[in-house]
């Protein structure tokens, strides 16, 4: 089975002449839990919009499932998208909306342009929608207002929102950095059942080396846009450590 991603001496040059990503080549196989790890403008929010082709690699090649998405545009980028679910650090919710509300929005791009303007659900859709608030235990709490919730709520209907387009890969950018550190494994072990128990790929960025250790079946540490570091959670050792986040750095561990 070939890799669910592919990126050999992918590069991102900002028009100001920053360059993001320099010279990166990794794979990801499907059904991995990969975490990418770094500094603050290391590159791995780019690295993100990279792979869901919202930012175009100044040089190099991505594959997805096979498929040459370097420079695809029109139909070609929108079935792209339609298979990678996003997970933003800040939820990206309609605070005014009710949460079923929300996760439907996570469909839109499966329905009609005039449906999509006119707001229209189908019952399966919403029996679906239903369904994926389950996955990630807040059903319960479908009729109330988004900004009802408490920021770990609000991220895990982000999370079911993602699952409306039965994505082949879950990118989470940040999930957690938004959140108390008593909140954050409420998230992650969502991430964490939708790779184990549905096999889908969740390429995640995280800071917080602990979460990383748990939750993690591969990581890629990136240095001002470079990959220097990639193997197993447990292989990250002091030395790395200082390494990849500089001397005065100190872990911090969420429990």
């Amino acid at each position: 089975m070939p890799p669910l991603i592919s990126a050999e001496h992918l590069s991102f040059e900002y028009p100001n002449g920053f360059k993001a990503l320099k010279n990166v080549s990794f794979t990801v196989e499907p059904g991995e839990f990969l975490v990418v790890i770094g500094l603050s403008g290391s590159g791995k929010s780019t690295l993100m919009r990279t792979i869901n082709r919202l930012l175009e690699p100044t040089s190099g090649t991505l594959t997805f499932h096979g498929s040459d998405v370097t420079h695809i545009e029109g139909d070609a980028l929108r079935r792209h998208r339609q298979k990678i679910g996003m997970i933003f650090q800040h939820f990206n919710l309609i605070k005014r909306h009710s949460v079923l509300r929300n996760t439907l929005y996570g469909a839109l791009g499966q329905l009609s342009s005039m449906q999509s303007m006119l707001g229209h659900f189908s019952p399966d859709l919403c029996e679906k929608a239903l369904r994926n608030l389950d996955i990630v235990g807040i059903r319960e709490k479908a009729d109330q207002r988004a900004d009802s919730l408490s920021g770990g709520q609000q991220q895990r209907v982000a999370i079911a929102r993602a699952l409306m387009q039965d994505p082949m890969l879950l990118l989470a950018d940040e999930p957690v950095a938004s959140l108390d550190p008593a909140t954050s494994h409420s998230v992650m072990k969502y991430l964490d059942r939708i790779n184990k128990e549905f096999g889908t790929t969740v390429v995640c960025n995280l800071h917080f080396l602990s979460l990383v250790r748990q939750y993690a079946t591969r990581v890629i540490a990136l240095k001002a846009g470079e990959i220097v570091f990639e193997g197993q959670p447990s292989e990250i050792t002091e030395q790395w450590f200082k390494e990849i986040y500089g001397d005065d750095a100190t872990e911090v561990e969420i429990r």
